[in-house]
């Protein structure tokens, strides 16, 4: 068992207090926040130690890891403050705002002999990692996969891409291999990609427009057949692709769905067992080089290669 401490106390923070609760392999002794509500919620609903500051939490507590629950911005600072301690990283999706932080995010880690881990929770479902299975196994052949989504009032504008499409995006490449190029337009309110594979094709179109919002959903064709994934699993599936599992059951606490307590839970069984972390940081790296490609196309209007 080795011993956690949790980076920040927002809305994402629970779930990861909730998934280390739940994993035999990890012991809570402490989350650290600025804000004194952060602190307090923490206090009360979770009965946690808590910090007013990152490095008062990592002197006092002296966890063997860190999960990082904080805001994109401040994930290369917060990781460095634990690698300079020799403390192992586990950090919350995007691993940083763009490519180049998270080279230097692995860097950092790398330098002080210390893991770096990506939480992309989505990979954490019994359905996701099923589609992977008949991909891996031969069974399934897509040619397209569609994401789409409208989510009005969050203003997120290109933020979008980052703070929302990294999730689905980085689950195109799981599932379909490494993206060769991009093509896209981002504007203030609406963001549409195209997204090459060596035998296949992605689309993304998410849009903070309308009065109600539609959620994220994922259009998964092949010739074997279809399917339809969205915040509570597979909604639809047709042709020859067999009966898929059931959704994992939403827990209370968690606002982002289950996929947390998996993808968590194996990370701390891999570091009490002095295994490598399941997700690397280079795999984080790699979602938000998608994300940084439909930026960096929607700037230039051209296609745009996706950073290796």
């Amino acid at each position: 068992m080795k011993r956690w401490g949790i980076l920040g106390g927002g809305s994402v923070a629970p779930s990861h207090v909730i998934a280390l609760l739940r994993s035999p392999d990890a012991e809570i002794v402490g989350l650290a926040d600025a804000d004194k509500a952060a602190r307090q919620r923490a206090k009360d609903g979770f009965s946690i130690p808590t910090y007013s500051s990152i490095e008062s939490l990592l002197d006092e507590a002296h966890p063997d890891a860190v999960t990082i629950a904080l805001p994109a911005p401040l994930h290369l600072e917060a990781a460095r403050l634990a690698a300079q301690r020799g403390i192992h990283v586990l950090c919350e999706k995007p691993l940083a705002r763009n490519v180049a932080e998270c080279s230097e995010l692995i860097a950092v880690c790398a330098q002080h002999k210390v893991q770096l881990g990506a939480i992309l929770n989505n990979r954490g479902y019994q359905q996701t990692r099923w589609i992977k299975s008949l991909i891996e196994a031969g069974t399934w052949h897509p040619a397209l996969v569609s994401i789409r989504g409208g989510m009005p009032g969050t203003n997120m504008g290109g933020g979008v891409v980052i703070a929302v499409g990294v999730h689905y995006l980085d689950l195109m490449r799981w599932w379909l291999g490494s993206p060769l190029q991009v093509s896209a337009v981002v504007s203030g309110r609406a963001s549409v990609a195209l997204v090459r594979f060596q035998d296949a094709v992605g689309t993304m179109r998410l849009t903070t427009l309308g009065r109600s919002g539609t959620g994220v959903r994922m259009d998964i064709e092949g010739d074997e057949g279809r399917l339809t994934l969205g915040r509570f699993g597979i909604e639809a599936v047709d042709g020859s692709l067999g009966t898929p599992p059931d959704w994992d059951t939403e827990i209370d606490g968690m606002q982002f769905g289950a996929g947390h307590v998996t993808v968590i839970a194996e990370a701390a069984a891999a570091l009490s067992r002095g295994d490598a972390l399941p997700v690397s940081g280079e795999v984080g790296r790699d979602a938000v080089a998608v994300c940084d490609a439909v930026l960096r196309a929607s700037e230039t209007g051209r296609w745009e290669d996706v950073e290796a």
